[in-house]
């Protein structure tokens, strides 16, 4: 029930933010919606939180990103490196709060010389995460919002101003012991929907809706993995009615660490679990 709650909110979000949206102006429009085919990538992504005090934090995010290419799905050349960091307050063991920059690298996959190899996309970004604890499993609700400057690869192009809207809900289900503790195995569903809105966003403020279940293990309090398979859709270029879809495989490694001098050392949060 809390799931198709869920899925429900996110549907009447996503109607209504594109109602609002679409409002900037006008576009030529397909006679109907065009859906290009998959694309496949993989994404190998590192996260560190590093504990300062007893309720600051650094958080340290690296992204490798690949794509396909005419003779490798998944992972045939480099697409991003993608590097956020943040300082991150944790005022009670339910709730944080993380404001930082991101610098994204971009590789582009046209040649000539009228496009730039690569580019680069800066943002500021800062999330609000809620954490629901139950007896056998955990809730997440990340708001997550990115004031970005993107430009393309045409050479001579400008970069424009523009801002994303991120929710992700998120569970963790422990599989083969009665809670999240070291040594579980847990299922990870999760989805995000992200919106974007600008002087370049007329008719496609849909960006991206992300579904991509996974699989976790805890190795320890201080290190554990997860995998998952995401599926994306969203509208793509200048037009609403063009629709990209990527299937994206996930590895991901979480590291949390304690800075301070080792008798300021206070058990840690229930984000940590």
């Amino acid at each position: 029930m809390m799931l198709r709650g869920t899925i429900g909110v996110t549907l009447f979000f996503v109607f209504v933010v594109t109602a609002v949206f679409g409002q900037e102006g006008t576009a030529t429009h397909p006679d109907q919606s065009v859906f290009n085919e998959p694309e496949t990538l993989t994404w190998i992504n590192s996260y560190g939180t590093f504990r300062l005090s007893d309720k600051w934090f650094w958080h340290a995010e690296l992204h490798y990103r690949m794509r396909e290419n005419e003779s490798r799905n998944f992972i045939g050349d480099v697409a991003q490196v993608y590097n956020r960091h943040g300082i991150q307050y944790i005022p009670t063991k339910n709730f944080k709060f993380t404001a930082g920059g991101v610098l994204r690298i971009d590789f582009g996959d046209q040649s000539g010389d009228a496009y730039e190899k690569i580019r680069l996309e800066p943002r500021i970004w800062h999330e609000y995460q809620l954490m629901m604890p139950f007896d056998r499993f955990r809730v997440y609700h990340r708001i997550r919002i990115e004031h970005r400057w993107k430009k393309k690869f045409k050479k001579g192009s400008d970069y424009v101003f523009g801002n994303r809207w991120r929710y992700k809900f998120m569970m963790k289900i422990p599989l083969n012991k009665p809670k999240l503790q070291p040594g579980t195995i847990y299922f990870n569903p999760d989805v995000e929907l992200i919106m974007q809105s600008g002087k370049a966003i007329v008719d496609n403020p849909l960006e991206d809706l992300r579904l991509y279940p996974g699989i976790g293990y805890i190795a320890s309090p201080r290190t554990s993995y997860s995998a998952n398979m995401m599926y994306s859709f969203g509208q793509s270029g200048e037009y609403g009615g063009f629709y990209r879809q990527r299937w994206v495989f996930k590895f991901n490694i979480y590291i949390n660490l304690d800075l301070r001098a080792f008798d300021d050392k206070i058990p840690e949060t229930r984000f940590y679990d």
